[in-house]
């Protein structure tokens, strides 16, 4: 396993023309515009159409996404009304092999601290979760967690190694305190490789990876309080719960 990290879009089928705005739906050009699928919204907020095919690829029913919907009917009558485009096919064509792509949920294995360990692309990693949402909101609340602990325990003016180590279950840790989300990543990075797997694989969390899942973690789910404050309890989309 590498020690750098590789970004989520890096991680992900590549699709024919897929990296083209030309034909975004123009009445999706709004703020407004919201959905309640994650990779859904970057599609809205990019205007990037690998995001709705990777979309497709973790859970068909975005295909009744209204957002999803107006985009394929766009394409469809674009190419009704005699637009020959190479790019228009593609899209379409792209649907279609994002559904045959549909993602084998074996390989991915889900762990409390947030992280996933990936055994479906070329390269094992460990990465993080954009569907459901609440999955992807674990490994920044996870994290937060730990940076309100390391700012309280400053304040504190207690030995914070020694709060660190007796909270967290470390021996021989070394408190930066100059660098509080590198010390926070080196915490969770080491909290999740002590954890029991379920997968047989020897995958292991460096921290400068967990920071990184992190930060693009918070990118993936800007603006995307709705999310976090009507389903961090209650998930429509959990897939261990039966609708």
């Amino acid at each position: 396993m590498s020690e750098k990290y590789i970004k989520f879009e890096s991680q992900q089928n590549h699709y024919i023309d897929s990296d083209k705005e030309n034909y975004f739906p123009p009445t999706l050009i709004s703020p407004s515009c919201f959905s309640r699928h994650i990779l859904i919204n970057k599609f809205l907020s990019t205007k990037k159409p690998y995001y709705l095919f990777w979309a497709i690829e973790r859970d068909t029913n975005v295909l009744m996404d209204p957002f999803a919907v107006e985009t394929i009917t766009y394409w469809t009558n674009l190419i009704n009304e005699s637009r020959d485009d190479e790019n228009l096919f593609n899209n379409l064509n792209n649907i279609g092999k994002s559904l045959i792509n549909s993602r084998n949920n074996s390989n991915f294995y889900h762990y409390d601290t947030g992280f996933v360990h990936n055994y479906d692309s070329k390269t094992e990693l460990i990465t993080f979760e954009v569907h459901p949402p609440r999955r992807c909101f674990r490994v920044i609340d996870n994290f937060n967690y730990i940076l309100n602990f390391l700012n309280d325990a400053l304040s504190s003016k207690n030995n914070v190694e020694k709060l660190i180590k007796k909270k967290f279950k470390l021996d021989n840790f070394d408190f930066n305190p100059d660098d509080l989300k590198m010390t926070a990543a080196e915490i969770i990075s080491r909290v999740h490789n002590n954890i029991k797997k379920i997968d047989s694989g020897n995958l292991i969390l460096y921290a400068n990876i967990a920071l990184n899942i992190y930060d693009q973690a918070k990118e993936f789910t800007h603006n995307l309080n709705y999310i976090v404050d009507t389903f961090r309890t209650v998930d429509y989309w959990d897939p261990d719960k039966k609708r």
